[in-house]
């Protein structure tokens, strides 16, 4: 580790809020990261930008909107919507490229982090977002590494691993069983349930995510005063969690703030623990900054969700004076993140033996792939690359490039490629 590089920080980035929260090695804690709006702490950054013309000047957050009262300015709301679904951001006649709206609201959140640590720079963060679409991806890793933070020191995970991560992390009595988790905000409800796998080591923890908004969402809590939504969520969340073994639940968005909630929530504690706040996405991002950066305790935990690969891949080779397996791709990372290239030459073989782990299912499969339609060349003459990516969670797509020898056999270029269900 650089001395320079100590600082892990979990963003919460939403479209209508923005939290951060840093781990203190001193407390050994992860705390909320705030900044002074007048004589007020502000934990909760509403997601806008807005400029001002005359004056050449950018606000975000608080500042922003009370600027927009004050005066004639452009207010940039929305912005991960748009991004996502318009590849723009957009406010009156003014247009933004995603990449520079991303830069110029990532260099004013992150520099609240000077107050806590002034001469630290960040050394891993991970940005927690509800859904990762392309664009909002590409547009938050061009803005990162634009302002200098590479694509080594950030990851860009779903809220649901940020749940995982932080439910994990607490007490083991709040994990013995199944742990619930409901989302209500203006978006709709949401219900998501974590499962571990005891049987062995690494424990095996998947998540399942449901979509309950056609049953309960803001505008029957917003414009139908005869509904009630005491009875109406009580009902759902018990319909949810009917014979499963649930040790806590957890709640969080602005729907639950409402007098309603600590009525219902109180009918749900029943041999539960029941927890409601609104910080638990950037703590579980904080969570694993801290364990992807080597620091963390949770090595006995294997996380999966419907983006993470359930398989690790491995390669057959003679190295080292021995045949040996060398693990290409590792199973609990997300198939959107995996681009794997390793070179060989082959010492008389003609076929490649993949080795497919399912860890979910505890299968292993060997795939054995032809080296025939390539060039014939004297015994370890020839180089390949192989390359590994994927088209969805449960097919690989194996690339094998012929690379010749150097000077002594140029390269025919021939490329095949397969496709592999695991």
């Amino acid at each position: 580790m650089t001395e320079d590089r100590k600082v892990l920080v979990g963003v919460d980035l939403c479209d209508d809020m923005t939290q951060i929260s840093c781990y203190r090695r001193d407390l050994d804690k992860v705390i909320p990261v705030g900044r002074l709006v007048g004589r007020e702490r502000e934990y909760e950054c509403p997601t806008v930008l807005s400029y001002q013309p005359v004056k050449k000047e950018w606000l975000f957050g608080t500042e922003a909107l009370l600027a927009a009262e004050r005066e004639e300015v452009y207010l940039f709301r929305d912005i991960l919507k748009q991004i996502s679904r318009h590849n723009k951001v957009t406010s009156g006649d003014m247009e933004l490229e995603p990449v520079d709206t991303m830069v110029r609201y990532f260099v004013k959140i992150l520099s609240c982090l000077k107050e806590y640590f002034p001469s630290e720079t960040i050394r891993k963060l991970v940005i927690s977002v509800s859904e990762k679409t392309d664009n909002l991806v590409n547009a938050v890793k061009g803005a990162l590494n634009q302002i200098g933070i590479g694509e080594d020191r950030f990851v860009i995970q779903l809220h649901q691993q940020s749940y995982m991560y932080y439910a994990l992390s607490q007490k083991k009595e709040l994990w013995l069983g199944d742990v619930a988790l409901f989302e209500f905000g203006r978006d709709g409800l949401f219900y998501s349930q974590i499962h571990i796998d005891r049987r062995n080591i690494p424990y095996i923890v998947g998540v399942k995510r449901m979509d309950l908004s056609q049953s309960l969402n803001w505008d029957m809590m917003e414009h139908d005063s005869s509904f009630k939504m005491e009875y109406a969520f009580v009902n759902l969340a018990n319909t949810q969690m009917h014979k499963q073994m649930i040790s806590t639940i957890y709640v969080t968005g602005e729907g639950f703030q409402g007098e309603w909630a600590n009525t219902a929530l109180s009918q749900l504690c029943n041999g539960r623990r029941v927890f409601r706040g609104g910080n638990l996405f950037t703590k579980g991002a904080c969570i694993a900054a801290r364990e992807l950066a080597g620091e963390g305790v949770m090595g006995d935990f294997l996380f999966l969700d419907q983006e993470m690969l359930h398989t690790g891949i491995s390669l057959r080779v003679y190295c080292d004076a021995k045949m040996q397996e060398v693990l290409l791709v590792k199973a609990g990372v997300p198939w959107k993140d995996v681009d794997v290239s390793v070179d060989f030459i082959p010492d008389g073989e003609e076929e490649l033996q993949l080795t497919i782990q399912n860890v979910l299912r505890r299968e292993t499969t060997v795939h054995l792939l032809s080296l025939e339609g390539f060039d014939e060349r004297p015994n370890k003459m020839t180089r390949f690359t192989l390359r590994l990516r994927f088209a969805d969670a449960s097919h690989c797509i194996v690339t094998l490039k012929d690379d010749g020898f150097g000077e002594f056999c140029p390269s025919s270029n021939r490329i095949w490629e397969r496709y592999l269900s695991l």
